[in-house]
């Protein structure tokens, strides 16, 4: 694979995305972003990187993005937990993603890398980690992110034998260039917050940098309809929030709520949501709050030679990343 080689990423805006682009750009990679809106992009300019704003579920915008490509990183998705209907994850992540491999097909492109999630495996626990071979368990077979991501992850892979397919599967991503946020949403809340009421269960948290570079190295070395998951540290929400503490001027208190309270609350959310009330809260994903919902990076580490930083460092980067983001918010 050239270094020169121009590779097409979708969702540039997101969390991952934009740190896969700076990655691919750092090691040589010319890049083409497709994205709804350019001025949502909050990287830094280079040479070799073009924005074109787009529709992954639109032909002409995906056959003018790829025309000068010969590699593919799909990671446009919805990842928003409080959409009502199954359908709404549907088409931009099952549709979406056929829409984006077709056109690489049609346009003759080399390799494409999916991003998909680990929760359409099996999680574990501390003796016996989620893996690769592992399959879906509750409550995620109820939640309709982790279905439509499992369902597309299938779709995908039925084209391996005309175009090479890696499928990676990130677990809990903490870093910078998330602006939303999304997954910072847990590190904002230790820099603002007097309390943090923590889940009891726990999850794999990772750095999104470690993931950009999990897979470059997919792309460039994994292997046809193979699916990698990239992880890391095994912890407590409360364990994590412990970490956040040490690193923030502001010492919040933690307060585990019992599983029984986020149930309940999980019940009300239901009945929100039958009225057609837009919520995170329900009762799949109060569930998906109480376990351990744990996996194991053997395989990335064996297969893709994968190192993966101290969830300390990365827990660093993104607070220092969201106070530089806010200082330049303020002085705009």
């Amino acid at each position: 694979m050239e270094l020169n080689s121009r590779v097409f990423v979708t969702g540039a805006n997101s969390l991952l995305a934009t740190n896969t682009i700076v990655e691919l750009l750092s090691q040589g990679f010319k890049v083409l972003g497709l994205l709804r809106n350019i001025e949502k992009y909050i990287g830094p300019k280079h040479k070799n990187l073009s924005l074109i704003e787009g529709d992954i579920l639109n032909d002409y915008d995906l056959d003018k993005a790829l025309i000068d490509c010969q590699y593919a990183i799909h990671i446009a998705s919805l990842t928003d937990q409080n959409r009502l209907n199954y359908s709404d994850y549907e088409v931009v992540n099952v549709f979406g993603a056929k829409k984006v491999i077709t056109a690489c097909v049609r346009n003759n492109i080399k390799k494409i890398v999916y991003i998909s999630t680990a929760n359409v495996f099996g999680y574990g626990n501390l003796t016996n980690l989620g893996n690769e071979e592992m399959s879906i368990k509750k409550p995620f077979v109820y939640s309709y992110y982790a279905q439509s991501k499992f369902q597309a992850q299938k779709e995908i892979l039925n084209y391996s034998d005309v175009i090479e397919t890696i499928i990676v599967n990130p677990t809990f991503m903490i870093g910078p260039y998330d602006a939303k946020p999304s997954s910072g949403k847990i590190i904002v809340m230790g820099m603002k917050n007097k309390v943090v009421f923590c889940p009891p269960g726990g999850k794999n948290f990772v750095s999104v940098t470690d993931v950009s570079r999990g897979v470059i190295k997919a792309l460039i070395n994994g292997k046809n309809k193979e699916a990698y998951i990239l992880a890391n540290e095994n912890l407590t929400y409360k364990e994590f929030f412990i970490k956040l503490r040490k690193q923030v001027q502001n010492k919040f208190l933690i307060i585990q709520l019992p599983k029984t309270l986020l149930l309940t609350l999980g019940y009300f959310g239901n009945i929100l949501r039958s009225f057609g009330i837009q919520t995170d809260i329900s009762n799949t994903n109060m569930k998906i709050l109480c376990v351990n919902n744990y996996y194991s990076n053997e395989k990335s580490v064996n297969k893709l030679e994968m190192q993966y930083e101290p969830i300390d460092m990365s827990v660093s980067k993104a607070l220092k990343w969201f106070d530089n983001f806010s200082l330049i918010n303020k002085a705009k």
